[in-house]
């Protein structure tokens, strides 16, 4: 039985403090938070604004729960700030990330979206599977979007990456940057997008008609079957 512990605008979220729930062995932070939602669906439009801390420790969504002892939920500090991050297989929500980054000070709001193009060099491409070295990508897309918000001296930071299949025309990748004036917003949004693409672990293979290759920096590496 593990204890739960929310604050401030969680514990009024979920209607107490705390609470044990006996959580299955082989459950990671994620499938508590998506069983958490379940129960409070309004609790989904703030993952990735509140941290997790798994026995003392902030944790990624990747982490197992398995054995542990206490799990909070942790919205920013007073005071304090930090980018909205996420990192999963749901499809990305547009008005999430505005919403995210969205402030009465700032007078620019910068969105950007990578999506899946159905074509590389004549060949179809159906869709991209992505896959990540989850609780690295997590830490590193955290660490780029604090650095960007680090940057801006008043202003708001949200990334969200895609995992799994992606189909030829959806979205893959958000960034968003709100800052007072647009340079700023256009400046930050594209050093995110860029460091995300070149330090983030995560992969993609185009997946067509003809077969599927892992896109492996300049590299293309022709894929066993799927």
């Amino acid at each position: 039985m593990a204890r739960l512990l929310y604050f401030a605008s969680l514990q009024d979220l979920m209607g107490c403090r705390e609470e044990s729930l006996e959580i299955p062995a082989d459950w990671s932070v994620s499938d508590l938070l998506d069983h958490l939602e379940g129960r409070r669906p309004e609790l989904q439009r703030m993952r990735g604004r509140y941290r997790i801390a798994v026995d003392l420790e902030m944790s990624p969504e990747s982490r197992s729960l398995a054995g542990v002892a206490e799990v909070a939920l942790i919205p920013p500090v007073s005071g304090g700030r930090g980018p909205w991050v996420r990192l999963g297989q749901d499809p990305i929500v547009v008005d999430e990330v505005l919403e995210a980054v969205r402030r009465p000070d700032c007078g620019a709001i910068l969105l950007f979206l990578g999506t899946v193009r159905d074509s590389f060099q004549g060949q179809t491409v159906e869709r991209i599977d992505y896959s990540a070295y989850q609780a690295m990508a997590q830490a590193e897309l955290h660490r780029l979007a604090e650095q960007a918000l680090a940057s801006l001296e008043i202003g708001a930071v949200a990334v969200w990456h895609r995992l799994g299949p992606v189909a030829a025309g959806e979205a893959s990748v958000a960034v968003a940057v709100a800052s007072p004036h647009r340079r700023q917003a256009f400046e930050q949004g594209q050093w995110l997008i860029d460091a995300l693409k070149a330090e983030v672990p995560v992969w993609k293979k185009e997946v067509g008609p003809d077969g599927s290759v892992w896109i492996e920096g300049d590299a293309r590496v022709s894929a066993s079957a799927s």
